[in-house]
């Protein structure tokens, strides 16, 4: 396994841990994060509130990593993502693709690739 790899896959595990702290010391202190939406986040301060509004969003947020390959300061990996909205109980599942620049050692840019499946039927 690459050190890419590597990061990617404890990236992966803290955030399914949901460990915030975890999560950050992935990241390069200039991280850009940009969301399935287009909409960037930047800088340490914006990236963590996003991580921590999605984890209160979905408590139960879960990214199965599929694949993951990474060498030279880039990586890929494909995920599942799976969460619960407490407020009405809807169900979000995406699956995608997150593109990573890798910067000593650190993520340093993400973009994310994730889209939504269709709601299963009853």
């Amino acid at each position: 396994m690459t050190l890419e790899e590597q990061l990617i896959q404890r990236y992966f595990d803290a955030f399914n841990r949901h460990d915030i702290e975890g999560v950050m010391a992935c990241f390069h202190e200039a991280v850009t994060v940009i969301g399935a939406t287009g909409t960037a986040s930047h800088g340490h301060e914006e990236v963590r509130r996003q991580c921590e509004s999605e984890f209160a969003l979905f408590p139960d947020a879960n990214c199965e990593l599929r694949v993951c390959t990474g060498n030279s300061g880039r990586g890929v990996a494909e995920s599942y993502f799976h969460g619960t909205r407490p407020r009405d109980g809807k169900v979000v599942e995406a699956i995608g693709a997150e593109i990573m620049e890798i910067v000593d050692g650190k993520i340093k840019e993400i973009r994310d690739y994730h889209q939504p499946l269709p709601a299963k039927a009853a």
